[in-house]
């Protein structure tokens, strides 16, 4: 769990103005334009340094204390903006929070142990997800859901409602969706052989005709 005393704080500057051109300069000069929002306020257009924002997401992390000005609220990571490629920030959502209310939030899944089902030959280990959708206190945001795959064995699989989540915390994903599982690969049917395949003797391409005797003996051809 992530206690409240290590709640990483990261520091807000108001921005005016909030165009196109505006942004496009506070991301050349390493800032990322930002909105925090909620809880029955005006919103507020900020700006948060880039390469702290980055690496508090690297961290997973969820919760932060922004300070802007001469205050500091809590507030959820709720929305991160990418570009096309995935690859860079273009804005970031940041929503007001009390630390006692309970919010949903997607957490990474760490699979911890070895599957007893990997000791068998020709199998292969599925993990079709890789975050859990759960419902918790704000201040008790968990940093990564442990899953223990050492018992999957093959064929079987682990599915959300299988997982024991820490006190307080619960599950807001599909209880059916498949974390994950254990599956034999399929085989690939062998290639019959070209005798198997062909009936009777192949036309030889250029093959000379034997002579055939008529009916007098003699030999045409």
């Amino acid at each position: 769990m992530m206690a409240t005393a290590q709640m990483p704080t990261i520091e807000a500057q108001g921005r005016p103005a909030t165009g196109s051109r505006a942004t496009a300069r506070l991301r050349a000069a390493g800032r990322l334009p930002a909105v925090i929002y909620g809880h029955k306020q005006d919103p507020v257009h900020v700006s948060v340094d880039q390469k702290l924002f980055v690496d508090l997401l690297h961290r997973h992390t969820h919760l932060v204390e922004v300070s802007i000005d001469s205050s500091a609220e809590p507030c959820l990571i709720k929305d991160v903006q990418w570009n096309h490629l995935g690859s860079k920030i273009l804005h970031v959502d940041l929503a007001r929070v009390d630390l006692t209310e309970r919010v949903t939030v997607s957490v990474e899944i760490e699979m911890v142990g070895e599957a007893i089902g990997l000791k068998e030959a020709g199998v292969l280990l599925e993990h079709p997800l890789t975050e859990i959708e759960i419902e918790c206190e704000a201040a008790n945001i968990p940093a990564s859901i442990r899953v223990d795959i050492s018992a999957l064995d093959v064929g079987k699989s682990i599915c959300v409602s299988d997982v024991q989540l820490p006190e307080g915390v619960l599950p807001a994903s599909d209880p059916d969706s498949v974390i994950a599982s254990i599956r034999v690969l399929a085989e690939e049917p062998e290639e019959e052989s070209i005798a198997e395949t062909t009936e009777g003797e192949p036309e030889i391409i250029g093959k000379k005709e034997e002579p055939q005797e008529d009916s007098d003996g003699a030999r045409s051809g």
